[in-house]
Protein backbone atom coordinates (compact mmCIF):
# COMPACT_ATOMS: atom_id res chain seq x y z
CA UNK A 1 0.00 0.00 0.00
CA UNK A 2 1.40 3.31 -1.06
CA UNK A 3 1.42 6.27 1.37
CA UNK A 4 -0.21 9.47 0.22
CA UNK A 5 1.70 12.52 1.45
CA UNK A 6 -0.21 14.83 3.76
CA UNK A 7 -0.66 18.32 2.44
CA UNK A 8 -0.37 21.10 4.98
CA UNK A 9 -3.71 22.63 5.93
CA UNK A 10 -3.93 26.37 5.49
CA UNK A 11 -7.00 28.04 6.96
CA UNK A 12 -8.65 30.71 4.82
CA UNK A 13 -7.33 34.23 5.27
CA UNK A 14 -10.71 35.41 6.57
CA UNK A 15 -13.72 33.39 7.63
CA UNK A 16 -16.41 33.31 4.97
CA UNK A 17 -19.24 35.75 5.56
CA UNK A 18 -22.82 34.62 5.54
CA UNK A 19 -24.89 36.05 2.73
CA UNK A 20 -27.46 37.33 5.22
CA UNK A 21 -24.94 39.05 7.47
CA UNK A 22 -26.21 42.64 7.92
CA UNK A 23 -22.81 43.94 6.79
CA UNK A 24 -23.32 42.07 3.53
CA UNK A 25 -26.96 42.99 2.90
CA UNK A 26 -26.45 44.43 -0.58
CA UNK A 27 -25.10 41.16 -1.94
CA UNK A 28 -27.82 39.22 -0.16
CA UNK A 29 -30.59 41.43 -1.59
CA UNK A 30 -29.32 41.02 -5.15
CA UNK A 31 -28.85 37.25 -4.75
CA UNK A 32 -32.35 36.93 -3.31
CA UNK A 33 -33.81 38.81 -6.25
CA UNK A 34 -31.96 36.56 -8.70
CA UNK A 35 -33.39 33.47 -6.96
CA UNK A 36 -36.91 34.89 -7.18
CA UNK A 37 -36.61 35.65 -10.88
CA UNK A 38 -35.08 32.24 -11.62
CA UNK A 39 -37.95 30.64 -9.71
CA UNK A 40 -40.53 32.36 -11.92
CA UNK A 41 -41.89 34.63 -9.19
CA UNK A 42 -43.94 37.74 -9.95
CA UNK A 43 -44.96 40.63 -7.68
CA UNK A 44 -48.09 42.74 -7.92
CA UNK A 45 -49.29 45.62 -5.81
CA UNK A 46 -52.44 45.17 -3.73
CA UNK A 47 -54.93 47.93 -2.81
CA UNK A 48 -53.82 47.89 0.84
CA UNK A 49 -50.25 48.85 -0.13
CA UNK A 50 -48.72 45.41 0.34
CA UNK A 51 -47.34 43.32 -2.50
CA UNK A 52 -48.30 39.78 -3.41
CA UNK A 53 -45.46 37.59 -4.66
CA UNK A 54 -46.48 34.43 -6.46
CA UNK A 55 -44.55 31.74 -8.31
CA UNK A 56 -45.75 30.53 -11.70
CA UNK A 57 -44.19 27.13 -11.15
CA UNK A 58 -45.96 26.26 -7.87
CA UNK A 59 -49.07 27.15 -5.98
CA UNK A 60 -49.04 29.54 -3.09
CA UNK A 61 -48.00 33.10 -2.58
CA UNK A 62 -46.59 35.40 0.07
CA UNK A 63 -47.68 38.88 1.07
CA UNK A 64 -44.83 41.35 1.47
CA UNK A 65 -45.36 44.54 3.45
CA UNK A 66 -43.30 47.69 3.44
CA UNK A 67 -42.97 48.48 7.14
CA UNK A 68 -41.15 51.77 6.86
CA UNK A 69 -37.74 53.25 6.35
CA UNK A 70 -34.94 52.15 8.69
CA UNK A 71 -31.54 53.88 8.53
CA UNK A 72 -32.48 55.30 5.13
CA UNK A 73 -33.43 51.89 3.67
CA UNK A 74 -36.90 50.67 2.78
CA UNK A 75 -37.70 47.81 5.18
CA UNK A 76 -39.82 44.85 4.11
CA UNK A 77 -41.50 42.02 6.02
CA UNK A 78 -42.66 38.74 4.55
CA UNK A 79 -44.55 35.84 6.10
CA UNK A 80 -42.38 33.14 4.52
CA UNK A 81 -39.98 31.11 6.70
CA UNK A 82 -36.93 33.04 5.46
CA UNK A 83 -38.73 36.34 6.04
CA UNK A 84 -39.34 35.38 9.66
CA UNK A 85 -35.81 34.07 10.20
CA UNK A 86 -34.12 37.11 8.64
CA UNK A 87 -36.56 39.78 9.83
CA UNK A 88 -33.59 41.86 11.06
CA UNK A 89 -32.58 42.60 7.44
CA UNK A 90 -34.24 45.32 5.35
CA UNK A 91 -34.73 42.72 2.56
CA UNK A 92 -35.24 39.42 4.41
CA UNK A 93 -36.06 37.06 1.54
CA UNK A 94 -36.45 36.61 -2.21
CA UNK A 95 -40.11 37.66 -2.05
CA UNK A 96 -39.15 40.98 -0.47
CA UNK A 97 -36.35 41.45 -3.01
CA UNK A 98 -38.79 41.00 -5.86
CA UNK A 99 -41.29 43.35 -4.18
CA UNK A 100 -38.53 45.97 -3.96
CA UNK A 101 -37.88 45.68 -7.68
CA UNK A 102 -41.62 46.14 -8.27
CA UNK A 103 -41.52 49.36 -6.22
CA UNK A 104 -38.63 50.51 -8.40
CA UNK A 105 -40.67 49.93 -11.55
CA UNK A 106 -43.45 52.03 -10.03
CA UNK A 107 -40.99 54.81 -9.17
CA UNK A 108 -41.32 54.39 -5.38
CA UNK A 109 -37.86 53.01 -4.56
CA UNK A 110 -34.39 53.07 -6.06
CA UNK A 111 -31.29 50.93 -5.60
CA UNK A 112 -28.47 53.11 -4.27
CA UNK A 113 -25.41 52.53 -2.11
CA UNK A 114 -26.19 48.85 -1.62
CA UNK A 115 -29.83 49.11 -0.57
CA UNK A 116 -33.36 50.08 -1.52
CA UNK A 117 -34.05 53.72 -0.73
CA UNK A 118 -37.36 55.55 -1.01
CA UNK A 119 -37.60 57.78 -4.05
CA UNK A 120 -38.69 61.40 -3.86
CA UNK A 121 -41.94 60.33 -5.55
CA UNK A 122 -42.61 57.87 -2.71
CA UNK A 123 -42.52 60.67 -0.14
CA UNK A 124 -45.70 62.17 -1.58
CA UNK A 125 -47.49 58.96 -2.60
CA UNK A 126 -47.09 56.39 0.21
CA UNK A 127 -47.27 56.69 4.00
CA UNK A 128 -44.27 54.45 4.72
CA UNK A 129 -41.87 56.91 3.05
CA UNK A 130 -43.03 59.99 4.98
Amino acid sequence: MEMVPQLPFEPPAAPPRRADDPANQAVYALAAEARAVEGGHHARALPDGSLLVKADSRGGSYRVQVVGVERGLVAFRCGCPSGDYRAHLPVPCKHAALAARRLEREGLARWADGGWRPSTRAAVRVPWAA
